[in-house]
């Protein structure tokens, strides 16, 4: 009874993982689709893109606006290259509205405690970038307080946890720039693991899935027959 519970569980299990797998694969392929499709639209800017309606997700904007040097957050455990480092966040004031910046990546010190050297442009003037709206992780605890503390170290982007910083009302997305820059390492990648690589597991979870219930059936089988077998010699005797 206890076997069959455990292979049961694991096999809705396995089945579950493998359908989560697919249905990732089948979203990373439609956001790459529409990628692709509102790549060829011209950019936006940040007073247009906030009129809209419909999906933003990686929109192609065009952004003007003075930025504020000293309000900088550094996004931690950002990986370039195998190397660690931090992705930097600036606070930019636009025509009608304050909005995060993403300038990229900036390598970390040998020294934890020593915080790269980061310096932001006053202002920004046709800057190119996409609209990215950031997820919140549950897996990760905020470590940052909301004293203002610059540059502050922050372990992911929460639009809410940074208001509350810099008492400024943002837009639930982020801009991060695309066009090259001095200083900052800007390798866009809103889908890292291509739709290939979910299906390819969703076929190894299905395919263990199915093993263990073929091994605990012709397990189960082979104990049935030795079962029978028994009572019939039994019998006979």
């Amino acid at each position: 009874m206890i076997s069959t519970l455990v292979t049961l569980c694991a096999v809705v299990i396995m089945f579950a993982l493998a359908n989560w797998q697919l249905h990732r694969g089948l979203d990373k392929a439609q956001r790459i689709q529409s990628i692709a499709s509102v790549s060829s639209n011209a950019s936006l800017s940040l007073e247009r893109v906030l009129t809209l309606d419909k999906d933003i997700q990686d929109l192609p904007v065009s952004f003007t606006g003075a930025i504020d040097p000293q309000k900088i957050f550094l996004v931690d455990n950002r990986i370039h290259q195998g190397r660690p480092g931090f992705d930097v966040y600036g606070v930019a004031q636009g025509q009608t509205q304050n909005v995060l910046i993403n300038f990229g990546w900036v390598a970390g010190n040998s020294m934890r405690n020593d915080l790269p050297q980061v310096i932001l442009p006053n202002t920004l003037s046709g800057a190119l970038g996409r609209v990215v709206e950031p997820t919140d992780n549950p897996m990760i605890t905020e470590t940052a307080t909301q004293e203002a503390i610059w540059p502050k170290v922050i372990q992911q982007v929460d639009i809410h946890f940074i208001e509350q910083v810099i008492k400024l009302e943002l837009p639930p997305f982020v801009i991060t720039l695309t066009d090259s820059s001095d200083g900052f390492i800007r390798n866009w990648q809103p889908v890292v693991m291509p739709p290939e690589k979910h299906y390819a597991y969703a076929v190894q979870w299905m395919g263990l899935g199915i093993a263990a219930f073929l091994v605990y059936f012709f397990a189960l089988r082979a104990r049935f027959r030795a079962a029978h077998k028994k009572g019939s010699h039994e019998q006979h005797e």
